[in-house]
């Protein structure tokens, strides 16, 4: 009898270690623990270039780690894709419909990595009472971006309600959201669409009657059962090919640098104003909770993959042209 209740207690304890074992792999795959043997540096400089807004916040601490890269910052999009074309930029934050026209234009030699901004598109209004989209209907919406993402995601939340853009709701496009911003603080009854952090901006200055109307990530969503991504991480082929362990390196420290911005905003806030992306230390506080900056990593990247997909899948319904004339292949889609 003693004898068979060892052999149980050593079953029980060789039982247990196994369980061990297997549950500290679980939680390692669930962290990324593909990361765990990174690289301590890169075996040359990766060449990086962002956009001034929420798609190249979440870059702050790569700034500063000059020994590994050199970061540069964009008010244009088209500031930025020549270069990558060129090769003179490895990685790029990019609004997220210009990784699927970069991969039609130069026949498949750009990568999608990973979302890096999801929503952050929202519907302001100056003494606006409305509480359904399809109350927008007989609406001008005053906006930045034409031909860009923001008026393909005003387009499909305003089809999901019944609505056709440019028939049952105009737009005035300006030139910028500054501009946007100026018009929805000075002109009572004007409806705005911009994003982050100008929304933080607008309300922050305490206009009586000034209030958001609509989340357009919340309404994109419940359109589409996906999040709205707006920002995307691409590469050069090249470079996730030849360097793969540079690229390893390099979303080690996003990741680190992207939950820095969210985890401890307070003092992001601070870096974000120092880097020249937003003029205001509160409102750079206020919008980085509104600026959804993620990073799909480790056993994360095929859901950042779905979310691109149904993105381009959607504008392609659309707008051929929206995502560069045809629906990119697989092999757009980083795959670890």
């Amino acid at each position: 009898m003693e004898k068979r209740k060892i052999q149980e207690r050593g079953i029980i304890r060789l039982t247990a270690a196994v369980l061990a074992v297997f549950m500290t792999f679980a939680v390692l795959t669930g962290c990324g623990g593909d990361d765990s043997h990174v690289p301590d540096t890169v075996s040359k400089t990766v060449n990086v270039a962002a956009l001034n807004g929420p798609t190249g916040m979440g870059m702050v601490q790569l700034m500063d780690m000059t020994d590994k890269y050199a970061v540069e910052t964009y008010q244009s999009p088209t500031d930025i894709t020549a270069k990558l074309v060129k090769g003179e930029v490895d990685v790029a934050a990019l609004p997220s419909n210009m990784a699927a026209v970069l991969y039609n234009k130069t026949e498949g030699q750009v990568t999608a990595i990973s979302p890096i901004a999801l929503g952050v598109l929202h519907i302001l209004g100056n003494n606006i009472q409305v509480a359904e989209v399809s109350q927008l209907k007989g609406s001008t919406v005053v906006a930045s971006g034409q031909g860009g993402t923001p008026e393909y995601v005003l387009q499909k939340v305003l089809e999901d309600a019944g609505l056709k853009l440019y028939e049952d709701v105009q737009v005035e496009w300006l030139a910028n959201h500054s501009e946007v911003n100026t018009r929805l603080l000075s002109e009572e009854g004007t409806i705005a669409m911009i994003p982050e952090p100008f929304v933080s901006t607008a309300l922050a200055a305490g206009k009586e009657g000034v209030a958001e109307v609509f989340d357009m990530n919340t309404l994109w969503k419940d359109a589409t059962g996906q999040e709205l991504p707006m920002g995307v991480l691409v590469a050069r082929k090249a470079f996730v090919e030849e360097r793969t362990d540079d690229l390893r390196v390099l979303l080690s420290d996003l990741r680190e640098s992207v939950d820095f911005v969210n985890g401890v905003p307070e003092e992001a806030a601070q870096i974000i104003v120092e880097k020249g992306f937003i003029g205001k230390i509160e409102i750079a506080e206020a919008a980085i909770p509104n600026c959804h900056i993620v990073l799909y990593t480790g056993n994360k990247v095929e859901e950042g993959n779905e979310i691109l997909r149904i993105f381009n899948e959607t504008l392609f319904e659309m707008n051929p042209q929206a995502v560069g004339g045809k629906l990119p292949a697989d092999d757009l889609y980083y795959a670890k």
